[in-house]
């Protein structure tokens, strides 16, 4: 008996150690596959996350960028591949400088293919001791990747934003490198209103015969020489070129922007587009692969007060870009034209660009003139009718010439003015280092404006800035300003006649309104406070007819405009008064405040750029 238990005992023990063996199998197998489908389940969610991020890169229409920089504070690239097929809207500001130089801003338009890839390096504000390390980083868009510094990589460069020098008035430039010298203040009132001080130069007098010595010189200090990578030489400015001290801001730069000098192979090619060369081992290159190019390109000095920025919208589909300014097709002859009286420009060297598909078809230093009915004038030939996408002249910097004219012809009998006689104004925009460009993406600012869509309005009396709404509901207590120009859409107003029937309109009235909150223009009147203030609160009023919110918005023929409010200003019952900056120098608080006045119609003036 005590045998067969124990058989059956032993057998039992077999039996439980399978059922327990296999219990302890099959823990483990679900274990094992528990596992698995865990691994599985996050790889399924890490390329669900992946495809999520390519869709979302894909279907983007503005992507922008922020400062990634490694140990030491150079940056990084930042990889964008391109969606789909069409025009793309690149903009870039330099980093400010840790003394407190303000960087540059730059944009552009390209036509980019689906699948091609960008790589963004966007400058940091940095401040440490080293005065030489308080330069500010460029942003820069490339066609290839690699390090800040990387030969590869930077002659790739399509577009710079220059960074500001380690000198405070060393701000990031455009085709020149900022100086201690120069300000991006084209003029301004003085305390009476009336006068206005003409110079880039800071100094006391109107005139100023030279800027040699005072400028970097965009390309002299380094022509002939070896092209040196964008870090600053003794605290100059990081940019296309390097400021060459801290006193200097780095220059920008657009591919295909008249003034621009592109490097390629190493070589400035005394032309601004730039051509990839596919690098094989880092010395020698490939034969042509594209070209890349923009058009309609801006610039503008030391606007950026802290880290860089970047950013890319798509903005078009069709196959080719509109163009606006018709009078840029099939151009022959160009004219330029200022009046005789300015004796300090009559023998001054004359400088021509015409931009074709990104190349200066035209790039011509003229040291003679003619004299035509009393101005000063020079004549280009290209030789054969030809639409261009931009032209450029410069004669001497600082300087708000008197009937500055330009004109073209396809025959050289009948002209048209692109930029024209003032009506009720001698001058036209101050010229600055970066010279008069007419682009034939911007209508035709010669005449009654009839392009509806969405404007920077920059005031004559500066450089770099833009009329700018307020940001907050707490600041609409506060009057509307120009700031420096940051992209954001309270600094784009959306312009168009007013063609509601519920409102009775002699023509020419224009609504005008900004972007970020929707809020219209309009003079904002209490006997109590400032009678001419200018404020943006409240929509546009669409059921009746409400004057502090209509503007008369009138060419003054040099491709400046007149704003005029329809509501009568101080003790007038019968004139208007037009809108600018008060930019007093004693103003205290009120610098830079839009104002309403009659004072001087020479400073009362603004430049409109469609930008969409």
């Amino acid at each position: 008996m005590v045998n067969k238990m124990k058989k059956m005992n032993n057998k039992g023990f077999a039996i439980s150690t399978v059922i327990y063996g296999l219990s302890i199998l099959s823990i483990m197998l679900i274990a094992i596959l528990m596992s698995i489908m865990s691994t599985n389940r996050s790889n399924n969610k890490q390329l669900s996350r992946a495809v999520e991020e390519e869709l979302n890169n894909f279907s983007k229409t503005a992507t922008t960028f922020s400062p990634n920089v490694d140990e030491n504070n150079n940056p990084k690239p930042q990889e964008y591949i391109i969606p789909e097929d069409g025009w793309y809207r690149i903009e870039l500001w330099g980093a400010k400088s840790g003394a407190g130089a303000n960087g540059a801003y730059t944009s552009g338009i390209i036509r980019l293919n689906r699948g091609e890839t960008l790589y963004f390096y966007v400058g940091k504000y940095l401040t440490v001791a080293n005065s030489i390390e308080h330069r500010g980083r460029e942003t820069d868009v490339r066609i290839t990747s690699g390090g800040y510094l990387e030969k590869k990589s930077y002659e790739t460069r399509i577009m710079v934003a220059g960074g500001g020098g380690s000198d405070p008035n060393a701000l990031g430039g455009t085709l020149y490198g900022y100086t201690e010298k120069m300000r991006a203040l084209g003029g301004y009132i003085d305390v009476s209103g009336q006068n206005k001080d003409y110079n880039l130069i800071e100094n006391n007098t109107k005139t100023n015969n030279t800027l040699i010595g005072y400028l970097s010189n965009y390309n002299s200090s380094i022509l002939n020489k070896t092209v040196l990578p964008p870090s600053g030489i003794e605290g100059g400015g990081d940019g296309y070129f390097p400021g060459a001290n801290h006193f200097i801001g780095g220059t920008s730069f657009i591919s295909g922007y008249a003034g621009c000098n592109a490097i390629i192979k190493n070589e400035l090619q005394n032309n601004p587009k730039y051509v990839y060369y596919q690098s094989l081992d880092g010395t020698s290159y490939s034969d042509i692969s594209k070209e890349y190019y923009f058009i309609d390109g801006m610039m503008f000095p030391g606007v950026n007060s802290s880290d860089g920025r970047a950013k890319i919208e798509k903005i078009s589909t069709l196959t080719a870009y509109p163009r606006l300014n018709t009078k840029l097709n099939n151009v022959r002859y160009i004219k330029d034209c200022i009046t005789k009286t300015n004796e300090e420009a009559k023998d001054q060297p004359f400088k021509i660009e015409v931009i074709k598909d990104g190349n200066n078809i035209v790039n011509s230093i003229v040291p003679t003139s003619e004299e035509n009915n009393g101005k000063i004038c020079r004549t280009i030939d290209l030789g054969t009718p030809t639409s261009v996408d931009e032209i450029a002249v410069w004669h001497k910097d600082g300087v708000d010439y008197k009937n500055h004219t330009i004109e073209v012809s396809d025959n050289g009998i009948s002209y048209q003015y692109i930029k024209g006689l003032g009506i009720n104004t001698e001058l036209s925009e101050t010229e600055t280092v970066n010279g008069i460009h007419i682009s034939a993406y911007q209508f035709d600012q010669t005449t009654t404006l009839n392009e509806a869509g969405n404007y920077y309005i920059l005031p004559v009396l500066s450089e770099n800035k833009v009329l700018s709404a307020n940001s907050t509901e707490e600041d609409d207590v506060n009057p509307i300003k120009i700031e420096n120009i940051n992209g954001y859409k309270r600094q784009k107003w959306s312009i168009e006649l007013i063609k509601n029937p519920n409102i009775s309109t002699s023509g020419g009235e224009y609504k005008i309104v900004e972007l970020s909150r929707n809020k219209a223009l309009a003079i904002y009147q209490d006997e109590n406070i400032d009678k001419n203030r200018i404020t943006a609160t409240t929509p546009f009023n669409n059921i009746s007819r409400n004057e502090p919110q209509i503007w008369r918005i009138t060419p003054v023929g040099n491709g400046t405009y007149t704003i005029t409010t329809q509501v009568p200003v101080f003790d007038s019952n019968t004139q208007s008064g037009n809108i600018f900056p008060q930019t007093n120098k004693d103003a205290g608080d009120y610098y830079n405040n839009i104002i309403i006045g009659k004072q001087n119609i020479n400073t009362q003036r603004f430049k409109l750029i469609l930008v969409n």
